[in-house]
Protein backbone atom coordinates (compact mmCIF):
# COMPACT_ATOMS: atom_id res chain seq x y z
CA UNK A 1 0.00 0.00 0.00
CA UNK A 2 1.18 3.53 -0.77
CA UNK A 3 -0.60 5.02 2.25
CA UNK A 4 -1.54 3.20 5.46
CA UNK A 5 -3.42 4.86 8.31
CA UNK A 6 -3.60 2.65 11.39
CA UNK A 7 -5.86 3.21 14.43
CA UNK A 8 -5.61 6.99 14.11
CA UNK A 9 -7.22 9.22 16.74
CA UNK A 10 -7.09 13.02 16.48
CA UNK A 11 -8.69 15.74 18.63
CA UNK A 12 -9.84 19.04 17.13
CA UNK A 13 -10.39 21.99 19.48
CA UNK A 14 -10.28 19.65 22.44
CA UNK A 15 -12.83 17.18 21.11
CA UNK A 16 -12.14 13.81 19.52
CA UNK A 17 -12.77 14.32 15.79
CA UNK A 18 -11.66 10.92 14.49
CA UNK A 19 -11.29 7.78 16.57
CA UNK A 20 -9.34 4.60 15.82
CA UNK A 21 -9.53 5.06 12.03
CA UNK A 22 -7.69 2.68 9.72
CA UNK A 23 -7.64 3.16 5.95
CA UNK A 24 -5.27 2.20 3.13
CA UNK A 25 -4.67 3.54 -0.37
CA UNK A 26 -2.90 1.46 -2.99
CA UNK A 27 -0.60 2.78 -5.71
CA UNK A 28 -2.66 3.98 -8.68
CA UNK A 29 -6.02 3.99 -6.92
CA UNK A 30 -8.68 6.64 -6.49
CA UNK A 31 -10.16 6.20 -3.02
CA UNK A 32 -13.12 8.21 -1.72
CA UNK A 33 -13.79 9.06 1.92
CA UNK A 34 -17.48 9.83 2.41
CA UNK A 35 -19.61 10.95 5.31
CA UNK A 36 -21.94 13.67 6.55
CA UNK A 37 -20.69 17.10 7.66
CA UNK A 38 -18.79 16.75 10.91
CA UNK A 39 -17.95 13.08 10.34
CA UNK A 40 -14.22 13.80 10.54
CA UNK A 41 -13.28 13.64 6.85
CA UNK A 42 -11.26 16.87 6.77
CA UNK A 43 -9.57 16.08 10.09
CA UNK A 44 -8.46 12.75 8.63
CA UNK A 45 -6.80 14.44 5.65
CA UNK A 46 -5.20 17.11 7.84
CA UNK A 47 -3.84 14.40 10.15
CA UNK A 48 -2.30 12.56 7.21
CA UNK A 49 -0.83 15.80 5.81
CA UNK A 50 0.74 16.75 9.15
CA UNK A 51 -1.53 19.75 9.77
CA UNK A 52 -3.16 18.15 12.82
CA UNK A 53 -1.22 16.13 15.37
CA UNK A 54 -2.77 12.71 16.09
CA UNK A 55 -3.20 11.63 19.70
CA UNK A 56 -2.51 8.02 18.80
CA UNK A 57 -2.11 5.67 15.87
CA UNK A 58 0.22 5.96 12.90
CA UNK A 59 0.42 7.12 9.29
CA UNK A 60 2.83 5.42 6.87
CA UNK A 61 3.62 6.60 3.36
CA UNK A 62 5.74 4.51 0.98
CA UNK A 63 6.45 2.23 3.93
CA UNK A 64 7.78 4.94 6.28
CA UNK A 65 6.01 6.63 9.17
CA UNK A 66 5.19 10.29 8.54
CA UNK A 67 2.97 11.19 11.51
CA UNK A 68 6.02 12.26 13.51
CA UNK A 69 7.51 14.69 10.95
CA UNK A 70 6.57 18.29 9.93
CA UNK A 71 4.09 18.95 7.13
CA UNK A 72 6.67 20.41 4.73
CA UNK A 73 8.74 17.21 4.94
CA UNK A 74 5.64 15.15 4.21
CA UNK A 75 5.14 17.22 1.05
CA UNK A 76 8.74 16.69 0.02
CA UNK A 77 8.22 12.92 0.23
CA UNK A 78 5.51 13.08 -2.43
CA UNK A 79 2.21 13.66 -0.64
CA UNK A 80 0.27 16.78 -1.67
CA UNK A 81 -2.86 18.12 0.04
CA UNK A 82 -5.45 20.52 -1.42
CA UNK A 83 -7.52 21.85 1.50
CA UNK A 84 -11.19 22.75 1.37
CA UNK A 85 -10.48 26.50 1.41
CA UNK A 86 -7.86 26.30 -1.41
CA UNK A 87 -5.36 28.65 0.37
CA UNK A 88 -4.21 30.45 -2.75
CA UNK A 89 -2.19 33.67 -2.73
CA UNK A 90 -4.96 35.98 -4.02
CA UNK A 91 -2.75 38.96 -4.93
CA UNK A 92 -0.29 36.85 -6.91
CA UNK A 93 -0.78 35.81 -10.52
CA UNK A 94 -1.82 32.36 -11.62
CA UNK A 95 1.73 31.76 -12.83
CA UNK A 96 3.29 32.83 -9.53
CA UNK A 97 0.92 30.61 -7.56
CA UNK A 98 1.95 27.69 -9.75
CA UNK A 99 5.64 28.50 -9.35
CA UNK A 100 5.27 28.54 -5.57
CA UNK A 101 4.00 24.98 -5.81
CA UNK A 102 7.29 23.91 -7.39
CA UNK A 103 9.54 25.25 -4.63
CA UNK A 104 10.93 21.76 -4.01
CA UNK A 105 12.64 21.79 -7.40
CA UNK A 106 15.62 24.07 -7.95
CA UNK A 107 16.26 24.32 -11.69
CA UNK A 108 13.91 26.34 -13.89
CA UNK A 109 13.34 23.39 -16.23
CA UNK A 110 12.56 21.11 -13.28
CA UNK A 111 10.24 23.67 -11.72
CA UNK A 112 8.26 24.23 -14.91
CA UNK A 113 8.10 20.64 -16.18
CA UNK A 114 4.74 19.88 -14.45
CA UNK A 115 3.14 22.82 -16.32
CA UNK A 116 2.63 20.57 -19.33
CA UNK A 117 0.27 18.35 -17.31
CA UNK A 118 -1.40 21.35 -15.68
CA UNK A 119 -2.22 22.98 -19.02
CA UNK A 120 -3.43 19.66 -20.41
CA UNK A 121 -5.82 19.26 -17.48
CA UNK A 122 -6.94 22.88 -17.25
CA UNK A 123 -6.34 24.81 -20.50
CA UNK A 124 -8.07 27.90 -19.15
CA UNK A 125 -5.30 28.39 -16.60
CA UNK A 126 -2.83 28.81 -19.44
CA UNK A 127 -5.06 31.59 -20.77
CA UNK A 128 -5.05 33.32 -17.38
CA UNK A 129 -1.40 33.07 -16.34
CA UNK A 130 -1.02 36.81 -15.76
CA UNK A 131 -4.31 37.25 -13.87
CA UNK A 132 -4.34 37.59 -10.11
CA UNK A 133 -5.77 34.50 -8.41
CA UNK A 134 -8.41 36.66 -6.69
CA UNK A 135 -9.98 37.51 -10.07
CA UNK A 136 -10.64 33.87 -11.00
CA UNK A 137 -14.02 32.22 -10.62
CA UNK A 138 -14.52 29.67 -7.85
CA UNK A 139 -14.07 26.82 -10.29
CA UNK A 140 -10.93 28.31 -11.76
CA UNK A 141 -9.50 28.86 -8.27
CA UNK A 142 -10.08 25.18 -7.52
CA UNK A 143 -8.31 24.27 -10.75
CA UNK A 144 -5.40 26.46 -9.66
CA UNK A 145 -5.28 24.90 -6.18
CA UNK A 146 -5.17 21.40 -7.65
CA UNK A 147 -2.56 22.47 -10.20
CA UNK A 148 -0.34 24.09 -7.59
CA UNK A 149 -0.35 20.78 -5.68
CA UNK A 150 0.56 18.93 -8.88
CA UNK A 151 3.57 21.22 -9.29
CA UNK A 152 5.12 19.40 -6.31
CA UNK A 153 5.11 16.21 -8.43
CA UNK A 154 3.23 14.14 -5.86
CA UNK A 155 2.79 10.39 -5.77
CA UNK A 156 -0.39 10.88 -3.74
CA UNK A 157 -2.79 13.81 -4.13
CA UNK A 158 -5.38 14.41 -1.38
CA UNK A 159 -8.38 16.55 -2.36
CA UNK A 160 -10.81 17.94 0.22
CA UNK A 161 -14.21 18.75 -1.34
CA UNK A 162 -12.89 19.86 -4.76
CA UNK A 163 -16.41 20.53 -6.13
CA UNK A 164 -17.55 22.73 -3.25
CA UNK A 165 -18.71 26.20 -4.32
CA UNK A 166 -18.19 25.50 -8.01
CA UNK A 167 -20.69 26.17 -10.79
CA UNK A 168 -22.31 22.90 -11.91
CA UNK A 169 -20.93 23.20 -15.46
CA UNK A 170 -17.36 23.11 -14.07
CA UNK A 171 -17.90 20.18 -11.70
CA UNK A 172 -17.68 17.65 -14.54
CA UNK A 173 -14.33 19.19 -15.54
CA UNK A 174 -12.99 18.69 -12.02
CA UNK A 175 -14.02 15.03 -11.90
CA UNK A 176 -12.66 14.42 -15.39
CA UNK A 177 -9.38 16.00 -14.28
CA UNK A 178 -9.19 13.67 -11.26
CA UNK A 179 -9.44 10.69 -13.62
CA UNK A 180 -6.72 12.15 -15.84
CA UNK A 181 -4.50 12.82 -12.83
CA UNK A 182 -4.68 9.12 -11.95
CA UNK A 183 -4.03 8.22 -15.59
CA UNK A 184 -0.82 10.25 -15.33
CA UNK A 185 0.45 8.10 -12.47
CA UNK A 186 -0.77 10.04 -9.42
CA UNK A 187 -2.76 8.22 -6.74
CA UNK A 188 -5.78 10.15 -5.38
CA UNK A 189 -7.47 10.22 -1.97
CA UNK A 190 -10.72 12.15 -2.33
CA UNK A 191 -13.14 13.70 0.17
CA UNK A 192 -16.20 14.84 -1.72
CA UNK A 193 -19.76 15.95 -1.01
CA UNK A 194 -20.94 14.77 -4.44
CA UNK A 195 -20.79 11.16 -3.41
CA UNK A 196 -22.43 9.62 -6.46
CA UNK A 197 -19.96 11.26 -8.85
CA UNK A 198 -16.94 10.49 -6.69
CA UNK A 199 -17.89 6.82 -6.30
CA UNK A 200 -18.32 6.63 -10.08
CA UNK A 201 -14.61 7.37 -10.63
CA UNK A 202 -13.24 5.62 -7.52
CA UNK A 203 -11.87 2.13 -6.98
CA UNK A 204 -12.70 1.88 -3.30
CA UNK A 205 -14.45 3.92 -0.60
CA UNK A 206 -14.65 4.41 3.15
CA UNK A 207 -17.69 5.86 4.92
CA UNK A 208 -17.16 7.80 8.15
CA UNK A 209 -19.75 8.48 10.83
CA UNK A 210 -19.00 10.46 14.00
CA UNK A 211 -15.28 10.03 13.49
CA UNK A 212 -15.23 6.29 12.81
CA UNK A 213 -15.16 4.07 9.73
CA UNK A 214 -18.58 2.40 9.53
CA UNK A 215 -18.32 0.97 6.03
CA UNK A 216 -15.64 0.24 3.44
CA UNK A 217 -15.25 -1.68 0.25
CA UNK A 218 -15.33 -1.58 -3.52
CA UNK A 219 -16.78 1.75 -4.69
CA UNK A 220 -19.49 0.08 -6.77
CA UNK A 221 -20.60 -2.00 -3.77
CA UNK A 222 -20.65 1.01 -1.47
CA UNK A 223 -22.69 2.98 -4.02
CA UNK A 224 -25.37 0.27 -4.20
CA UNK A 225 -25.49 -0.30 -0.43
CA UNK A 226 -29.05 0.51 0.79
CA UNK A 227 -27.83 2.57 3.76
CA UNK A 228 -25.53 4.69 1.59
CA UNK A 229 -28.27 5.19 -1.00
CA UNK A 230 -30.69 6.31 1.70
CA UNK A 231 -28.48 8.52 3.87
CA UNK A 232 -25.95 9.94 1.41
CA UNK A 233 -27.39 9.65 -2.07
CA UNK A 234 -31.00 10.45 -1.18
CA UNK A 235 -32.35 7.48 -3.12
Amino acid sequence: MLLEVSNLTTAYRGLIAISDISIAVGEGEIVTVAGANGAGKSTLLKSIAGMEKPKSGSVSFTGERIDTIPAHLITSRGLAYVPENKRLFPRLSVYDNLRLGSYLHRGKADREAPLELVFKLFPRLQERLSQRAATLSGGEQQMLAISRALMTRPRLLMLDEPSQGIMPKLVDEIFAAVKQIRANGVTVLLVEQRLSESLEISDRAYVLQTGRVVMSGNAADVKTNPEVRKHYLGI
